[in-house]
């Protein structure tokens, strides 16, 4: 029987009383205290997983989405070691690009220049960034981020608000459940978006296929270019699996400088089990027969 719910602790409490044998979620900030002795530390599975969370700008419908500049700066302007290391706080990692480690066949490398800066020296240039770009404190940038209503996203989206807000940036959050979020996504029906996208199979095609021109609906932020169409295309017709992965690692620091999302953070799979449960093996992809 499945027992599908938005609240985590509650199923944590349930798997605690024996009334489920597993819930595959746990809330990221309660993953050191289910940890400790006298609490659930043998239920606790969490292991490196294959996927991404990220910010969508929907260029399609938002005049100041189209600049580069305005883009670049949202996305220097957000402090991830904050988010992980000090709200998440379950093994997740900042993120700089779309593929997450740990992809088959891919050598990684296509962080945007400035990923290496300090968080201050990155906040000084978004500023610059947006000035350049006519936003300031007479005329500040202000747009709406809709949000999935679920743990991690409704605790990390205030600090995104926040460091927006200390570059100049007036940002609301638009808490929704997540289907209609995603449907809402789909249809293009926000301004800026808490997305995030889990592997459907070990390569790094699957994350860079939805920033393709002709990805339809799942290309939310509606990215368009040639040069990265024609390389992800000369990739699926190379052989050679070093070859490839070069051209796909081309094609993504292309995508990345050009800022169309904003990686936060890589994910963890996080599952409570129950130890009535056999054969758990944690692995990338979350598959568990």
């Amino acid at each position: 029987n499945y027992y599908p719910t938005n609240d985590a602790i509650s199923a944590e409490r349930r798997v605690k009383r024996g009334e489920l044998d597993l819930n595959n979620d746990i809330q990221s900030n309660r993953i050191a205290f289910l940890r400790k002795p006298n609490e659930m530390p043998a239920y606790v599975k969490t292991n490196t997983w294959l996927g991404t969370s990220y910010v969508v700008f929907n260029r399609k419908t938002e005049p100041a989405f189209r600049d580069l500049r305005v883009r670049q700066a949202l996305t220097m302007a957000i402090d991830r070691d904050f988010i992980t290391q000090k709200l998440l706080r379950g093994g997740q990692v900042s993120a700089y690009t779309f593929v997450p480690p740990g992809v088959a066949n891919y050598p990684g490398g296509a962080e945007p220049q400035w990923a290496g800066w300090s968080f201050e020296k990155r906040q000084a240039e978004a500023k610059r960034l947006l000035a350049e770009a006519g936003y300031g404190p007479g005329h500040p940038l202000k747009f709406e981020v809709k949000q999935r209503n679920t743990s991690d996203p409704m605790l990390i989206y205030p600090a995104i608000q926040a460091d927006w807000k200390a570059v100049g940036v007036e940002a609301t959050l638009a808490p929704e459940e997540s289907q209609i979020a995603y449907d809402d996504y789909r249809t293009r029906n926000f301004q800026a978006a808490d997305a995030a996208w889990i592997a459907d199979y070990n390569d790094p095609m699957t994350f860079l296929y939805q920033l393709r021109s002709n990805a339809g609906s799942f290309n939310y932020s509606d990215y368009r270019n040639p040069t990265y169409d024609a390389l992800l295309d000369k990739a699926d017709h190379e052989n050679d699996l070093v070859r490839r992965g070069q051209e796909l690692a081309q094609a993504e620091k292309m995508a990345m400088e050009d800022a169309t999302i904003a990686p936060v953070f890589y994910y963890v799979s996080k599952n409570l089990v129950s130890q009535k449960v056999t054969g758990w093996i944690p692995n990338v992809a979350d598959w568990h027969r």
